[in-house]
């Protein structure tokens, strides 16, 4: 059984002008008993097994012992955005055990425009089921079978993040302001170790076993 330590990283986020601030979970790095240049070489291939969610992977760069990977997660919920802190904490702690749970949430706050309004206007309601987010993958190679893996949160993706702050502006009787993002790994991590294992065997000597692409 790995251990895993929680490291709290906070920093500013900055999107336009949405401004939060941003809290990441952090786990212990994975481990996998397998050659870097196979690990190095499967990550690409990695979003062509996907069955329910879609990653686009871009590689970044590259040496004989270290590889790096910009990955943007896309994802279905309904729980990424909230107004409630209560809601938000039950959210944020749920995902932290549950790896069917978004990688991220957000929580914003509202507050109204015209403060000598009589009558309360009516809120808007904000649906975002398509979430997007950043992630930096990094494989580093520590000895013949043996590959780190390091996973870090980067950014909202720009689509994702566009919409939020489109959908924002657009509210004529209040401002809205997001005021935490909390983004958990496990998710992410799970996905990706389990991919490389089971359905890729990156594990596995050569030669490789094929792993033909989902429909």
């Amino acid at each position: 059984m790995r251990k895993h330590s929680y490291i709290t990283l906070l920093f500013i986020a900055a999107v336009g002008s949405l401004r939060a601030q941003t809290v990441t979970t952090k786990l212990v790095p994975i481990h996998l008993a397998a050659s870097f240049d196979r690990v190095k070489e499967a990550i690409p291939d990695i979003s062509d097994q996907l069955l329910d969610s879609k990653m686009l992977i871009r590689p970044l760069a590259s040496t004989d012992t270290t590889a790096s990977f910009e990955i943007e997660e896309q994802g279905i919920s309904i729980e990424t955005l909230v107004d409630n802190e209560k809601e938000y904490n039950k959210l944020v702690s749920a995902a932290a055990n549950d790896v069917s749970k978004p990688s991220i949430h957000i929580l914003y706050h509202y507050n109204l425009k015209d403060k000598k309004s009589r009558v309360k206007p009516p809120r808007k309601i904000f649906f975002f089921p398509e979430y997007g987010v950043i992630w930096t993958l990094t494989v580093r190679k520590i000895a013949e079978k043996d590959t780190k893996i390091v996973l870090e949160y980067k950014s909202l993706a720009s689509a994702f993040a566009e919409k939020i702050e489109s959908e924002f502006k657009g509210d004529h009787y209040y401002n809205n302001k997001m005021v935490k993002i909390a983004v958990n790994d496990k998710r992410m991590r799970t996905l990706i170790e389990q991919i490389l294992i089971n359905q890729m065997h990156v594990d596995r000597d050569y030669p490789a076993p094929t792993y033909p692409a989902r429909n």
